[in-house]
Formats: structure tokens, sequence, C-alpha cells
């Protein structure tokens, strides 16, 4: 259901967002296996930050096409909500942005 409501095409925003949403969960990512607490926080940082700074972005890309209301909505609670609360949502809806299909 996330995945349907996830796009249309890809937009240029939209593959943008998912870029930035991609730098981000490889911080997260990074996070868990961390060697240190500092280090692991270090990149929760990095990931919160990377989702920031697409925030623009994903505002951009629902109003271009509203079919990506999910794709934003994911990137506001990532502001909002534990990180590890909608990482796997982020993860599936910016594979099917960025598929070779360009959206679901």
């Amino acid at each position: 259901m996330l995945l349907a409501s996830c796009g249309g095409g890809a937009n240029g925003d939209a593959i943008a967002t998912c870029h930035g949403v991609n730098r981000a969960l490889v911080a997260y990512d990074r996070s868990l296996v961390a060697p240190t607490p500092a280090a692991a926080a270090a990149d929760l940082a990095t990931a919160l930050h990377d989702v920031a700074l697409v925030q623009h972005a994903a505002s951009m890309a629902n109003s271009a096409d509203g079919s990506y209301n999910a794709l934003m909505t994911l990137v506001q609670q990532a502001q909002e909500l534990p990180f590890a609360d909608v990482a796997a949502a982020l993860r599936s809806a910016c594979a099917s942005v960025t598929s070779p299909t360009g959206g679901p």
C-alpha cells in the first residue's frame, strides 16, 4: 500500500529526495554497527541532518505530483519519530522511486 501511494513516476525532486534519504540510510546503517556509542550518536545525527536537507525537495515532489505525499510524509516523520521507526519505509519508498521504471 505504501509503495502504491509513493509516486506515479519519478520526478527530479523525488529523485533528489531519495538521494538524500539514501545518504541518511547509509549513515543510519553505520550507526547500527558503530564501534562506540559516541560514533553511533554521530552517525545518527548525520542521518537526521541528511533527511532534514531534503525536506524541501520532498515537498516540491509532492507539489508537482500528489502521489509523492507518502514520501514527503516519511521524510517529515523521520524528523519527528525515532529514525529506526521510519528507516525501512524510507528504504522501500526510495527503492520504488529510483527503480529503473521510475515508480511503482
